[in-house]
């Protein structure tokens, strides 16, 4: 479309969902916190996108997933007249697990790069996936020995995959996320098209895949929830590839957890369904918690109750058939458990309840766990609040407070912001201004 002319298109499409030009606004600034973008469009910016001005940045690409929300179908930047100037595509993906992971990490690891990746928008319909990654078979856990005795490389690539995975749990995505995706560029891919053997290849595929999950998690923690995505969709290709329905399982969880928290409960809960029934009978009991836990979850967000507590129920009943050392990913424990017994008795409005259970879930944690300690702590302070118990709230808001600034996490840091915001008002108490002030100092 020339610059300056009108765009018919976008109205023509705007027409159909029946929108307002300020409901559309309102969408896209919902779209864009999505992805860590603070928006404050009304109807005035879109009668200016309809008179021919181009949004700026990743607008485009929000205006395009919010009308496909609407309408069901995937709406392209073509469609609403604001395809790239440069002819390109809308970045959608649809390419080889490998070679996309190749790419995503390569561009990601360049800052320019990572600037634009950093806003990548969220998109709904990227949620519909396969029941099963189709030639799944049991994996068996071997340790890989080559010629001399010694450990193969496989092992090793998961052996600093658990290192990184402790380093995230401890200090946050921003600590070690660079390190990582360097480690994925420079070493692991140039090796899986080396591999020597069946198993080795096998085994740094799913090596591959986990890191790829990692670093997913690490956009997801940092309020990246589109670069997030991305790399949840590439492991979910990768776990296809190995065939290995465990891991297959495992990524689609995670892609539930994200759509949940961002407040897409229908779609959260078809994926935490089709995680659970594509892991079943092949997930240890440790990964079979983690499973049924994320289905409770999803169902008390929609107000299943019923539903909600006969999931957590298996999620605890699986969990005490669990020995052995837990799995680095898809593992699950006693304070994971109280965590999410606590977020389904406070949508259930049970704040005493979700009180009880998060002082349960701080003795489970642990210590080694920072960033959940930290998010629990939060979580605790504001159901105090909740109830009046000020002083109490502040006391555990000043234990977070501890350990606060050793953790780089964008959830952590919004945690921070929130009670911030929910004590600014009562500043007039000493117990709220202590904190205040303390917070301020950091």
């Amino acid at each position: 479309m020339p610059p300056g002319a009108r765009n018919d298109r976008l109205r023509a499409m705007l027409r159909a969902t029946a929108w307002t030009f300020g409901g559309l606004a309102r969408a896209v600034n919902i779209a864009g916190a999505e992805v860590g973008l603070r928006l404050r469009y009304d109807r005035t910016a879109v009668a200016h996108w309809l008179s021919g001005a181009r949004p700026q940045d990743q607008v485009p690409a929000l205006i395009a997933e919010v009308l496909t929300r609407r309408l069901g179908r995937r709406v392209t930047l073509s469609e609403i007249g604001l395809y790239h100037a440069d002819g390109g595509t809308d970045g959608s993906g649809g390419v080889d697990g490998m070679v996309d992971l190749a790419e995503l990490t390569r561009a990601d690891l360049d800052p320019a790069g990572h600037a634009v990746l950093a806003h990548t928008v969220y998109q709904l319909d990227a949620l519909v996936v396969a029941a099963s990654p189709g030639t799944a078979r049991r994996v068996r856990l071997h340790r890989d020995l080559d010629r001399t005795g010694s450990l193969s490389q496989p092992t090793i690539t998961q052996h600093i995959a658990e290192v990184f995975a402790a380093a995230n749990h401890q200090f946050g995505s921003g600590a070690t996320r660079t390190a990582l995706t360097a480690y994925l560029v420079h070493d692991v891919l140039p090796r899986l098209g080396t591999s020597e053997t069946e198993i080795a290849h096998r085994d740094l595929l799913g090596a591959a895949t986990d890191l790829a999950l990692l670093i997913g998690f690490m956009c997801f923690d940092s309020n990246e929830n589109g670069l997030a995505q991305r790399y949840y969709r590439t492991a979910l290709d990768l776990a296809v590839l190995s065939g290995d329905p465990v891991r297959y399982a495992v990524v689609l969880r995670h892609l539930s957890q994200q759509a949940c928290h961002l407040g897409h409960g229908v779609q959260a809960l078809g994926l935490a369904l089709t995680a659970l029934t594509a892991g079943s009978g092949l997930a240890t009991p440790h990964t079979s918690a983690f499973l049924h836990a994320q289905v409770a979850l999803c169902h008390a967000t929609l107000g299943h109750h019923e539903d909600a507590v006969a999931h957590h129920c298996s999620a605890r009943d699986s969990l005490r058939d669990a020995i052995g050392p837990p799995p680095t990913f898809g593992s699950y424990h006693q304070g994971e458990l109280a965590y999410h017994a606590a977020s389904i008795l406070t949508l259930d409005c049970d704040t005493n309840g979700a009180i009880t259970a998060l002082h349960t879930a701080l003795r489970h944690y642990p210590a080694t766990e920072r960033r959940s300690r930290l998010l629990a702590l939060a979580a605790l302070a504001e159901r105090q609040l909740d109830i009046g118990l000020l002083v109490h709230a502040c006391s555990t808001a000043h234990r977070f407070l501890d350990d606060y600034p050793h953790v780089f996490s964008g959830r952590v840091t919004t945690a921070m912001d929130t009670l911030r915001k929910r004590l600014r008002p009562l500043r007039g108490h000493p117990s709220a201004r202590r904190f205040l002030l303390r917070g301020a100092s950091l």
